[in-house]
């Protein structure tokens, strides 16, 4: 089998990324975008000694899942990869790349729930990053081809609802009125980097990228922004570094303040470095999940790792007696004790500087044998294995972990299986219309015979 080849295939099976998966001459050969059961025409584009990926030419037997995908970019940008796939089967598929992931990685035959739903599958992320880039001698925005930095031009973002739209617009007017350059990685040359933009109930924080250390033209942004009718926060940051990094702790506020909104009853600010998740509605059931969890166990003292700004802790510490909040970003900790403050549990959440892998054992020892819950909610990449030592020597009676990832989940969880049993495992669907899932996992901690 060799690049350029061109197979009639029949699609077997789901790869972990949601593609399908067909086989011929011993060959594993990934198919994006296409469904079990499918017959396809394809040229393949990659070849290793053990797998292939191809693209389809022609579809020559459609499945009863497919549905015709309603943007324009679809294929064509990195985001949406399932909008080919009636939502039910979305469902599915995922619980099935779950259930893999588990057998694969941590040698598991999971008991699982069945996901959770989306109240929306479209309009539904609140909160969007544009790279920005020239074409025509214009100023332009959109998103990456996938695996690459190549650009799309978007005119419109289907997961993203109109309060993006009326904003892109406007930002768009004064860049190119202005007459504006955009950032060119090869030259690191160039203004404008990234336009991002996250949304909490009614009001939006706008933050400007850019390749340089001032910037002179945030008052035109707000004048033309406040003619849209939405209100907002106009934020500059300032990334001159040769990095892949979109965003620096180096920023400006051009407005009163930090967006202060609130999450389940709990009062939370906003700005550039803050993480929130990007689907409110499944926010705030595993949220809502997480506390009943907490609520219904004996122990009443819990440790949040990776506790960021510290939204997760001020909900729980309605409820518990104590929470301590451990995070390696030293700005997200003094965010975090403002929030506890804002909010009256400053009595009761004690944030704590550094990496988890360090403190919770030391944390440990100063509960002096205390009963406490530890909660992981870690980037994509999982748990540093420092982390998941450091857990095993805490012995925590539960663990509440949520992943985005069910790979890095299930290579977590084969680490902590040693000491420590699943009792329950749901997904929720944060991301419709793409390969991604959300999954909260609770393990409790063996009685040693």
């Amino acid at each position: 089998m060799q690049k350029g080849d061109v197979l009639e295939l029949t699609i077997e099976s789901v790869g972990m990324d949601g593609e399908g998966v067909a086989k011929q001459d011993g060959m594993v050969i990934f198919v994006p975008f296409t469904l079990v059961g499918e017959i396809v025409k394809c040229e393949i584009t990659f070849v290793k000694k053990s797998f292939a990926k191809a693209k389809v030419i022609k579809l020559l037997k459609a499945s009863e899942h497919r549905v015709n995908p309603i943007c324009p970019h679809f294929r064509k940008c990195g985001g949406c990869d399932m909008q080919h796939i009636n939502y039910q089967r979305q469902l599915e598929i995922k619980k099935e790349n779950i259930i893999n992931c588990f057998k694969k990685y941590a040698g598991l035959d999971v008991n699982i729930n069945e996901v959770v739903p989306s109240k929306d599958i479209f309009y539904y992320r609140n909160k969007a990053q544009f790279p920005l880039f020239e074409r025509n001698g214009k100023v332009c925005l959109g998103f990456y081809k996938e695996k690459t930095h190549d650009f799309v031009e978007i005119e419109k973002c289907f997961l993203l609802d109109s309060w993006c739209d009326k904003i892109t617009t406007a930002f768009l007017k004064v860049a190119n009125d202005l007459k504006l350059t955009c950032y060119n990685e090869k030259k690191h040359k160039g203004l404008l980097r990234h336009l991002v933009l996250r949304k909490l109930n009614n009001i939006v924080s706008i933050t400007i990228v850019v390749n340089s250390k001032k910037f002179n033209y945030a008052e035109n942004f707000v004048k033309e922004l406040s003619k849209i009718g939405i209100k907002f926060s106009l934020y500059v940051s300032y990334n001159t570094e040769k990095t892949n990094l979109i965003m620096t702790n180096a920023f400006n506020l051009y407005g009163d303040k930090d967006i202060q909104t609130e999450i389940l009853n709990i009062k939370t600010f906003v700005n550039p470095m803050s993480f929130m998740q990007i689907n409110d509605y499944i926010r705030d059931m595993i949220y809502t999940k997480v506390k009943d969890i907490v609520s219904a166990s004996k122990s009443k003292i819990v440790v949040d790792s990776y506790s960021g700004v510290g939204v997760l802790s001020n909900i729980i510490a309605s409820i518990a007696d104590k929470v301590y909040g451990i995070e390696i970003v030293p700005q997200a900790v003094t965010n975090a004790n403002q929030l506890a403050k804002i909010n009256g549990f400053d009595k009761k959440i004690i944030n704590i500087c550094g990496d988890s892998a360090v403190e919770l054992p030391k944390l440990a020892e100063q509960l002096n044998n205390q009963d406490f819950i530890t909660i992981l909610d870690p980037p994509r990449k999982g748990c540093d294995p420092k982390v998941l030592e450091g857990l095993l020597k805490a012995k925590p009676s539960k663990i509440i972990y949520i992943s985005c990832n069910p790979a890095t989940l299930a290579r977590d969880v084969a680490i902590l299986k040693q000491d420590y049993q699943i009792t329950l495992l749901q997904p929720y669907d944060m991301f419709p219309n793409t390969s991604h899932i959300e999954t909260l996992v609770c393990l409790d901690r063996k009685e040693k015979k």
